[in-house]
Parts: structure tokens; sequence; C-alpha cells
């Protein structure tokens, strides 16, 4: 099996299915969930282990039982035939409920361990017994999230650093939703050999998900929205998918947008994932793009994209104008009872895609 090396880029995923991407390196130090530990350990390890973060904020290997130990709250609270003998309706929320003070929580923190804090949490609580069993496995459940630090370690991928990005800052993506970006890569219908000319708004991540495609087998010239940097691993998801060389030499970081008109041969893609002038591309490059290539434009904004669409149309120079939108809608599927989750990001932008003509 793979281990992690020194200066590797690894994704945390903790027990409330949070993400976190950290390089590796000996006694490096990182903060996260009000913690703060030593990465380093983690040097030399297997994929797809277990980790907790203790009292002390060392890192301690525990195994997936230990990790999952929310499966049989999960049990109690999805067994939809469980007996109800009781209802909530004579609780009521007055903040007086949990004996504990916040004072008295903190101190524990540093004298005993999350489950231990958990178990004095709830003999501390005075309305803990008259919940119902649903409420009492999900109060349960969440008191071990929010006091038991622990976290899955993964190869980092698009989707995972997609994710740990979108929940930070999903502007910096271009509000690229990840089911965006996965039909950005559908539609784009990338084999090797490609030679691709690519406008990227969304912080490197549309470039990086189109680099591990090619898996070196191909170019791409690409053009950034912030192209001050001077270097590609300046871009954190180029960085974070721990590109080999042969990769990285397929991508070409355009600063001087001249450079586009230089490459000797027709590009087989256009592709732009965020906001641009789109009008003034396509005046200026349409040209260099081979006939049958593909275009694809990802943006926040329809009318932006109906008016590309109706530059390309009267040019005659491309064929099957199809206009489109994602939409993604996580759903809790239980026994007996189905529905979408409360909390999700609604808008997704939409997608342009052509076929240049001639």
């Amino acid at each position: 099996m793979e281990i992690i090396e020194e200066d590797t880029w690894v994704c945390l995923e903790d027990n409330r299915n949070e993400s976190k991407i950290v390089k590796v390196n000996e006694k490096k130090m990182v903060g996260w969930r009000k913690h703060k530990f030593d990465i380093g350990v983690l040097l030399h390890k297997q994929y797809n282990t277990f980790w907790k973060v203790d009292k002390t904020n060392a890192v301690v290997e525990i195994s997936s039982d230990q990790f999952y130990d929310n499966t049989e709250l999960d049990n109690q609270i999805e067994d939809a035939n469980i007996e109800i003998t009781k209802t909530n309706k004579d609780l009521f929320d007055f903040n007086d409920s949990q004996k504990l003070t916040q004072e008295e929580i903190l101190s524990l923190k540093k004298q005993k361990e999350g489950e231990e804090i958990v178990d004095e949490v709830i003999q501390n609580s005075k309305t803990f017994e008259q919940k119902t069993e649903f409420s009492k496995a999900k109060y349960l459940k969440r008191k071990k999230e929010k006091y038991i630090c622990c976290f899955m370690v993964l190869k980092t991928t698009i989707e995972n650093i997609h994710k740990t990005q979108f929940l930070e800052s999903p502007q910096k993506l271009n509000f690229m939703r990840v089911d965006s970006l996965a039909f950005f890569m559908q539609l784009s219908s990338i084999t090797p050999n490609s030679n691709i000319l690519m406008f990227d708004n969304a912080n490197g991540v549309a470039v990086s998900a189109v680099a591990e495609r090619l898996d070196g087998e191909g170019s791409i010239s690409t053009v950034f929205w912030n192209h001050t940097k001077s270097n590609l691993r300046d871009y954190w998801p180029i960085q974070q998918m721990n590109f080999n060389e042969e990769i990285l030499k397929s991508i070409k970081l355009i600063k001087n947008l001249e450079d586009i008109e230089k490459n000797q041969n027709k590009y087989t893609h256009l592709l732009i994932a965020g906001e641009f002038k789109f009008t003034e591309i396509f005046e200026k490059y349409l040209n260099l793009i081979a006939v049958g290539g593909i275009i694809v434009v990802f943006s926040t904004y329809l009318e932006k994209l109906h008016e590309v669409a109706e530059q390309l149309l009267s040019s005659g120079l491309c064929s099957k104008i199809d206009v489109l939108d994602s939409f993604l809608r996580y759903h809790q599927v239980l026994e007996n009872r189905t529905h979408p989750k409360v909390e999700m990001n609604a808008f997704g932008g939409y997608l342009l895609q052509t076929y240049k003509l001639k």
C-alpha cells in the first residue's frame, strides 16, 4: 500500500464530515477544530487510517470501529420501527437544562478525554432522560461530534479539494459547485493528446481536474484570472493534487496573452471556467480552435452565456450550441421516509457547450 511521504498533501476528513487539506512535514503543527497538533506523526503511515486528537493534543491511531462508533446511534435514528412511548412536547429550551457551566466544560477538556466529557455532559443534563429514543440518539451523536476530534487520512482528489475550498470560500471557486465541475468535465470530453486552451477563474480547480484527466498525455495552455503569479505551484489546488513532474510540464502558464497565438498547432478545446470577457475571448481566439474542437464555458450568469450563444450563432462557425444548468440535491433516505437535506447550496451556475464547425 502507498505510504505518506515528506511534503505530501493529504486530506483529513473528520467525524463531522468536515475536511482540511494539509502538507505532511516532520514536526509540523496544524490548527484545526480548536486543537493544535503535530501532523508529522503521519509520515510513513498508510492512507485510509484513522486518528484521534486526545486531551493533550497528541495524535494517536485508532481503529475504524472507534471512528465509526456513531453507527449504532445512526441505526437508532434510522430505525423507523422503534416503539415510541413518549414525545418531546413537554420539553422547552430555556437554556438552563445543562448544569455544567462553560468554564466547567473547558476545565473538563483539559482533564478528561472526549468520551468522558460526553458522559459528564449527559449526566448533568436535566432533560436527557425525558427525551424520546430518537432525541437521545441525536443528542448523543451531536455531543460526540463536538467533543471527540478524530479523522481519517485520505489521498487528495479533485473532489475533496473542491469540497474543502467550497465550504471555506465558494467565491474563490466562482461558485462552481462540485456537480457543475463534474458536468464541465463531462461536456469537455477530454482525451489523451488533447491541446487545450483554458481560462480559469476557479482558483485552479478546473485546471487541476483537466490536468488529472490528461495525466501528462497532452498540453494545457492556461490563463488564470490572477495571472500575476509566476509559478504553477502558487495555485493551491495544483499543489495539493501532488502532481508528478510529467503532469506539471503539460501545463503551460500564460502570463502574456500574446503567447496564446504563438501555439504551432490548433487547439482541440477552448475551456472557460468562471467570469471573463467572453465576447473578447471568442473574437480573438476562436480562429485558433481546430475544426471539430470542443468549446465549454461555465458562468454564474445565464445572461452572459446567452450573449455568447448569440455571438457564436451569428458567426456561423459553431454548431449545436447548448446552454445548460445542473441541479444537485442531497436527500436523506431512510426506511419509510425520505426528504431533502435542509441546508444545501441551491445554485450551481450555467454551462455552454458547442463545437467548432469550420
